[in-house]
């Protein structure tokens, strides 16, 4: 199903959906019916499961990634810069000199272990976003040939993770520091949460409903940074003088979940307004032929 097909279905799902009958005061108007179904369609979703799932299984697929980097890197910049999102300093992190030293025996041991970490069980975050995307947007789901799509998206997400905490860099330059940081940070989201679900449905999503899907994640993931820098170097502080190391564990699941949570909401809200009868939905839904209700059973 290629793109114009996509468009086809959408139109056919869009026409489906305001011939239902109204009930309720939001389906008294248009963008009302927009409102209701984000928040039905955020229930339907299991919205707090389902960002759990994926936080967890962040946890246990991105992060190996990570690990291996920091290791083969030795905590460089770019490893530190991952980090940080959480409120980790690295620096601050009590790990025993030379022990990652790439000389050492257990560098060599914990290399291969890490990658078959990755390669074994590390593609269990992208196959969860790719059954998510497939309930929303009604397309299948990638088959065991496709294995490597599941590769890319963890090495994607694990890289444009680490590069939005490089961009803190950009915070040294004078007067405009701050802002060109939050736009590097929005162009990478926006860049990442569009190449996504391009992988993980195998571009049967059109283009205009990718870009949107980016930009509205990247919009919430750029806020939920901002927040951040607010709350998260207390909170990880805190956490971990009160539990240790195990603080900060707690302290990033915590975070990667509010951050599902709007990677699941960004995708949820896109396919509501690709369902508006507005100019919006139209301008997502794309060029179609008119369609009329008969023709819905063809």
């Amino acid at each position: 199903m290629r793109s114009s097909k996509f468009n086809v279905a959408l139109a056919r799902e869009a026409l489906a959906a305001r011939s239902e009958t109204a009930q309720g005061w939001l389906r008294g108007t248009a963008p009302g019916r927009t409102v209701q179904r984000m928040l039905s369609g955020i229930v339907d979703i299991d919205w707090a499961d389902r960002s759990m799932t994926l936080a967890a299984q962040s946890f246990t697929s991105v992060l190996p990634v990570v690990i291996v980097a920091s290791t083969v890197g030795s905590r460089d910049t770019f490893t530190a810069g991952f980090f940080s999102q959480f409120g980790i300093n690295l620096d601050s992190v009590d790990v025993p000199p030379g022990s990652f030293e790439p000389t050492e025996p257990t560098f060599a041991a914990f290399g291969i272990i890490g990658l078959l970490m990755v390669v074994l069980s590390g593609t269990s975050f992208a196959r969860a976003l790719g059954r998510m995307y497939g309930r929303v947007w009604h397309v299948p789901t990638l088959k065991m040939s496709s294995w490597w799509r599941w590769v890319a998206v963890l090495l994607s997400v694990a890289s444009s993770a680490a590069l939005v905490g490089f961009t803190e860099i950009l915070r040294d330059v004078p007067y405009l520091g701050g802002c060109l940081a939050l736009v590097a940070q929005f162009a990478v989201w926006t860049g990442l949460w569009s190449l996504v679900p391009y992988l993980l449905t195998e571009r049967r999503l059109s283009p205009r409903v990718l870009w949107t899907t980016g930009v509205i994640t990247a919009v919430g993931l750029s806020a939920l940074g901002v927040a951040g820098d607010i709350v998260l170097p207390r909170t990880a502080a805190a956490a971990e003088t009160k539990f240790g190391e195990l603080g900060l564990v707690f302290t990033a699941i915590g975070w990667m979940f509010v951050a599902c949570v709007i990677i699941v909401s960004a995708t949820v809200i896109t396919k509501a307004l690709a369902l508006d009868e507005g100019p919006v939905g139209r301008y997502l839904r794309g060029p179609v032929e008119p369609l009329t209700e008969t023709s819905m059973v063809r």
